[in-house]
């Protein structure tokens, strides 16, 4: 780099580009026959996408483009020096009509996206953060059970068929990974052919997993139940004379097993780097699961004490909004749904948007919408609350702002 900034600076650099730019015989043949084409095309994409408001799979932004000066295809259809009848400098604006009329020889087509076309869609949001959703969600499963409990007391959870019923967060868990497993195929549909054939099967392979647990879990813990009725009779009168409980709990602790291990790799940081590091074969296959071979910044972390504080802020801010969101918001609203979901369904002047509901669903789904909202999105200001308070005392004890030079 520094060899070629001086032979820049030197006005050596004309010396290795090819003859056409040195019969040209004018100072600015590199801007005229290498510069201004490509302004030329990042000039004309810029405008085919209208201020952003086309399609992103219309037009090529900067990414197509960088790719496409590193690929093969650069040397092969734009050539050097570069072709000015390439598909690359096709201008997107013109219409066929028009390259008939004003340019018959111009027998080529507009070049399309380098990459493959993202699926931009919500469900990004579940699939980039799906374990966030995941624990929000089956923490407020969790919380909705006990406080339904008769005592409606966090110590309810001890009681038998109370713990029973909270353990139905892993069937929830599972149709969670389940939804992971198919967002991550359906969304990466189009890139399929840029993928290696391990990360395919990496793919496939959690679909398959997903949809087992899906329904090893349902089947098993209809097995703890007892009188069943409805799907759960099906589910028992299937699985035949294993009635125990204890089958649901083993299926529970292989389910578990994979996260036991990430969460005691992410404890131990010192495991975790020295395998992560490791070319292994037999380490490499059991990581290969959780994630691909990363070669950046693989095996480098922060110390312990970092990982620790960090740690300890986010279990607390947990802790407190859990318990906000416990007492606050769920508890409090169980007993009046109780209560409208017992009376009669009365007769209103107003339209009603679902008439047909049972225990007054529609009037329960309105009551609790506000409720779920503001339990999935009141997180950023506990973030902010605690950051407040850990940032000022972190800054006292730091002494930061404080000018030491006064007297």
């Amino acid at each position: 780099m520094a060899r070629d900034l001086y032979d820049i600076i030197s006005d050596r650099r004309e010396e290795s580009f090819d003859p056409p730019f040195r019969r040209e015989g004018s100072d600015d043949a590199f801007l005229q026959l290498v510069i201004q084409p490509i302004y030329n095309v990042i000039h004309n994409e810029a405008t085919m996408s209208k201020r952003g408001t086309v399609s992103h799979s219309k037009w090529r932004n900067y990414d197509d483009l960088n790719e496409y000066f590193w690929s093969k295809k650069c040397f092969k259809q734009l050539g050097w020096p570069m072709d000015p009848a390439s598909d690359f400098f096709a201008d997107p604006t013109k219409t066929k009509n028009d390259i008939e009329r004003h340019d018959h020889s111009m027998s080529r087509r507009r070049m399309s996206k380098t990459n493959f076309v993202e699926v931009r869609t919500f469900l990004h949001l579940f699939r980039s953060f799906d374990r966030m959703w995941a624990f929000f969600i089956l923490a407020f499963q969790a919380m909705v059970i006990i406080a339904w409990s008769p005592s409606g007391s966090l110590s309810a959870i001890f009681e038998p068929a109370v713990f029973r019923n909270v353990m139905t967060i892993f069937i929830t868990a599972a149709f969670l990974n389940f939804l992971q497993a198919t967002l991550e195929i359906v969304l990466n549909w189009k890139a399929w052919r840029s993928l290696v054939c391990s990360q395919m099967i990496r793919h496939v392979l959690k679909f398959v997993v997903a949809i087992g647990w899906l329904i090893i879990l349902p089947v098993t813990y209809s097995s703890s139940i007892q009188n069943p009725t409805g799907l759960i009779k099906f589910f028992s009168n299937w699985i035949g004379n294993f009635q125990s409980q204890s089958i649901y709990n083993f299926a529970v602790a292989l389910y578990m097993l994979p996260n036991i291990f990430s969460a005691l790799f992410f404890i131990f940081l010192p495991m975790r780097r020295a395998l992560e590091r490791s070319n292994s074969r037999i380490v490499r296959f059991l990581l290969w699961w959780t994630q691909p071979k990363l070669y950046v910044a693989r095996g480098m972390y922060e110390d312990t004490c970092s990982l620790l504080k960090y740690t300890t802020f986010w279990i607390l801010l947990l802790i407190c909004k859990l318990a906000f969101s416990y007492y606050v918001e769920i508890s409090p609203l169980v007993g009046p749904t109780r209560t409208i979901m017992f009376l009669g369904r009365g007769k209103y002047i107003w339209h009603e948007f679902f008439p047909y509901l049972q225990h007054n669903l529609g009037v329960v789904f309105t009551i609790w919408a506000p409720i779920v909202m503001v339990y999935l999105m009141d997180t950023q200001i506990w973030y902010a609350i605690f950051s407040t308070i850990c940032g000022g005392v972190n800054g006292a004890f730091s002494r930061l702002g404080e000018n030491i030079y006064l007297p």
